[in-house]
């Protein structure tokens, strides 16, 4: 008899591992396995001491953002970017492409009206919670 593996989102008060694991199920694909996993891990690592902003991020990217989530919130870069694996760019754009359009480019996306912390409003936090975001395409030319 074996035991059935329960679909349960975790909480900010897992292991990093764990969390991890359960958001890379998410993934939409853009990515390759390994970025999204390192892109992953350094955001949950951020995230760990800000324990409501991590069970938002978890709701959201478990919920494929059904609920109201707050804020998902990092410090802000000198020159706005991320690194992961050696390769550099817009947090929120990286987390939205790995959660919710893999085709995304850096200038179609457009907060939200109830993001406080949205890249654009050039606040020391950037919000990364791709649910705070609504894709927006430019017409072809």
């Amino acid at each position: 008899m074996h035991t059935a593996i329960t679909s349960q989102a975790p909480t900010s008060a897992d292991a990093c591992l764990s969390i991890v694991h359960s958001l890379m199920c998410h993934r939409q694909g853009g990515e390759s396995e390994s970025f999204a996993k390192r892109a992953i891990e350094s955001l949950v690592k951020k995230l760990k001491e800000k324990r409501d902003e991590l069970d938002s991020l978890i709701t959201a990217i478990t919920t494929n953002g059904a609920h109201p989530t707050k804020c998902v919130t990092i410090q802000r870069t000198l020159d706005g970017r991320l690194q992961v694996a050696g390769r550099k760019g817009f947090p929120h754009v990286i987390y939205a492409r790995i959660w919710r359009w893999p085709d995304l480019h850096k200038n179609e996306l457009k907060h939200a009206k109830f993001c406080q912390y949205a890249f654009d409003l050039k606040a020391d936090s950037v919000c990364v919670n791709p649910y705070h975001y609504e894709r927006v395409v430019s017409p072809g030319i």
